[in-house]
């Protein structure tokens, strides 16, 4: 089977000078605390601003969601999905996280949002794939495919989610 892995989900209203950030959205590999950065604008139908700033999104990676849970200042609250200590002091790493992040891009200018929020998902992603010679698992007797960052390994979960997505499509248009 499949083990799960939990991520802190943080979103934040960054003040219109991030809108010089030149993406919409990067997975980083190389960070011990996130994972995926994107900017809500970016997907389709989203305003532009919010509450006078461009809100953002961020998921934690697995390590620090864990240390995070298992932390006395917001372990409890964060494990039983109450307390505005515990949403407030993971929002406030994250805040931070983010800031550095984004910092390179707005030359050096660290940005403090005006207004963030974590969410634990203690079961976020998956913790290891199936190892499936194949990014998704494809039925076509049924015209059904299976997808999903779980089915075969790649660089990130977030590029296993993508081949796997895509490659269920071609899947089932095939099967058509």
């Amino acid at each position: 089977g499949v083990r799960a892995e939990p991520a802190l989900c943080w979103s934040g209203v960054l003040p219109l000078a991030s809108a010089a950030v030149p993406f919409d959205a990067a997975v980083v590999p190389g960070s011990p605390s996130v994972r995926m950065l994107c900017r809500d604008a970016s997907k389709p139908g989203r305003a532009a601003t919010v509450d006078r700033g461009a809100l953002w999104t961020a998921v934690s990676t697995p390590q620090l969601a864990r240390a995070m849970a298992g932390s006395a200042e917001a372990g409890a609250g964060l494990r039983r999905r109450e307390g505005p200590r515990a949403d407030a002091a993971a929002a406030k790493l994250l805040s931070e996280e983010v800031s550095l992040l984004l910092a390179p891009f707005l030359g050096g200018e660290h940005l403090r949002p005006l207004s963030a929020t974590a969410t634990l998902w203690s079961d976020a992603s998956a913790a290891d794939s199936l190892h499936h010679p194949h990014e998704c698992v494809s039925l076509p007797a049924w015209r059904l495919a299976i997808a999903g960052e779980f089915v075969k390994e790649a660089a990130s979960p977030l590029e296993a989610a993508a081949l796997s997505g895509l490659a269920a499509g071609e899947a089932v248009a095939a099967a058509l």
